[in-house]
């Protein structure tokens, strides 16, 4: 039997410190893989792709590691990760973690069920909530990271717990994250649970990447905002997956009639 390197870690942890009460009605957002932070140069490109932004939504972040300053000194973002697995010998943590602005009201975080074969570690989601400007209603936050080599089934069952989260908010809402949406059936089951909680997926100019298998895998959905403006960094490449920038709106209730 070979020994995992790995050991189940699935807690949150909530680092730096949020500057603002509420987010306002701009919301400018980054969305990346990071790729574990292992990539040459990627320290410099982080911090200039944060410097303006409300919302970072990172997968595969990584905790007990050099870079953990950033995170835990911040007075730009307060930051919350959900952690799935530590790695034995380097003891670095790896999960998802979100940014922001401003402080979490809520937050939930959930493994998914089932492990990926061979490094049998699972997948997380964190769900945030934040306070809106001039809103009744705050905003749901979703980021995700899709479990990966795994027969569909085991697929749809994950994606199936991440739409779980959004079934009884009823305000605005931002889905996103790395899915791994690498084939027709599994980018179609998406669409049709997208459809279903009435979301829309951001478009954006894009370069497909063959390790990718010329698939996009990072996507954004969104409720009850308008895009302003989306931009994927492909001049970036200090991970496998290229950094995504958006503008969102918040709609007024004159917007919504």
């Amino acid at each position: 039997m070979i020994k995992s390197r790995y050991n189940a870690v699935e807690s949150i942890k909530i680092m730096g410190h949020a500057p603002k009460q509420s987010l306002g009605e701009n919301i400018d957002v980054l969305l990346w893989n990071v790729f574990k932070c292992q990539k040459k140069g990627w320290q410099e490109d982080f911090k200039q792709l944060i410097s303006n932004k409300d919302l970072v939504l990172l997968q595969e972040a990584i905790l007990n590691s050099p870079f953990d300053g950033h995170f835990e000194k911040s007075f730009q973002h307060q930051w919350v990760m959900a952690r799935s697995f530590r790695h034995v010998k380097t003891n670095i943590e790896t999960g998802v973690k979100t940014g922001a602005s401003v402080a979490a009201n809520k937050h939930y975080f959930s493994a998914s069920e089932h492990c990926e074969p061979l490094s049998k570690t699972k997948k997380m989601l964190l769900a945030t909530e934040y306070p809106l400007d001039g809103h009744e209603q705050a905003l749901l936050v979703v980021n995700s990271h899709l479990i990966n080599f795994v027969s569909f089934n085991k697929f749809k069952a994950h994606l199936d717990q991440v739409f779980q989260t959004l079934e009884h908010h009823d305000g605005p809402v931002l889905l996103a994250g790395d899915f791994n949406t690498w084939n027709g059936k599994r980018m179609r089951y998406f669409n049709a649970l997208a459809l279903l909680f009435s979301l829309t997926e951001a478009t954006m100019i894009r370069q497909p990447r063959l390790s990718h298998l010329f698939r996009h895998l990072d996507h954004v959905y969104y409720r009850g905002l308008d895009v302003v403006d989306a931009h994927v960094h492909t001049h970036i490449h200090s991970s496998d997956h290229y950094p995504i920038s958006l503008t969102l709106r918040t709609r007024t209730a004159a917007d919504t009639k």
